[in-house]
């Protein structure tokens, strides 16, 4: 069993139990008590969970899953839109980007499709089945697991497929954007494939509406300092600062 999938069914076990025992997930994933402990640091470390004497308990916080992705589509789509069409002006013709899995990707991905010139890699489905057809647009879809609710690939394959290319670009959606968390998601396999291609890229922009602003989620993806660009709506709190990065703020129809 690979880490990420001891990790996916600790968070899944703490969901339920609220607390977790070293001695018992060892058993469990019948490896060694050094390997849960190596775990839950990792797991500590991003956020996810708090390591107490004899194994760890869920996060104080209280951090609400996702809304299921068919209803998210129909959410802030005035503002994905708004998002979405600057965002793909930040991207030069030539240039290779690695999209995640998003509904806010997915409206960059539509409206980058239009500008072609572009080499896409990606692990949702649905953005590589928009942006095949596009006038010089070399798309690849990611190998993997395709997941029950986002219809994209997850999971070891499509890790080690990021690891075989090098991007100009990594435009990813997270679940939230916190001064001192940074960017996080709500599931471990969307994080870890977000986090592969940044590793895999040379700048990071990260798409989020104005409400995910100043909000956080189970999983850390990334500091501020990493993001390159953030693009959000003219209706985000003008608060936050990207240390080295920069805001970009895209224009929406006030009432819609």
């Amino acid at each position: 069993m690979q880490p990420y999938e001891r990790h996916a069914k600790i968070l899944e076990r703490l969901g339920h139990d609220r607390r977790v025992f070293t001695a018992q997930l060892a058993r469990m994933f019948d490896v060694s008590h050094e390997t849960v402990r190596r775990d839950l640091l990792e797991m500590e470390q991003s956020g996810s969970l708090t390591r107490v004497h004899g194994g760890a308990v869920a996060a104080d916080r209280e951090i609400l899953p996702e809304p299921a992705f068919s209803e998210r589509r129909v959410v802030h789509a005035d503002k994905k839109a708004a998002i979405g069409t600057l965002a793909a002006t930040l991207i030069p013709p030539g240039s290779t980007v690695f999209i995640d899995a998003g509904t806010t990707t997915c409206a960059f991905a539509r409206a980058l499709a239009r500008e072609g010139e572009m080499r896409i890699i990606t692990n949702s489905i649905e953005i590589a089945q928009l942006a095949g057809p596009a006038r010089d647009c070399d798309t690849l879809l990611l190998g993997g697991r395709p997941h029950t609710d986002v219809p994209a690939t997850y999971g070891e394959m499509t890790l080690s497929e990021i690891d075989r290319f090098l991007a100009d670009y990594a435009v990813l959606s997270p679940v939230g954007l916190h001064a001192d968390r940074g960017a996080t998601d709500y599931a471990l396999h969307e994080a870890e494939v977000a986090r592969a291609m940044m590793r895999r890229s040379r700048d990071c922009i990260m798409l989020c509406h104005s409400e995910k602003i100043g909000t956080e989620s189970r999983v850390s993806i990334c500091r501020l300092d990493e993001i390159g660009h953030l693009v959000t709506d003219d209706a985000a709190d003008r608060s936050l600062r990207l240390p080295r990065g920069e805001i970009h703020y895209a224009e929406t129809q006030p009432g819609l």
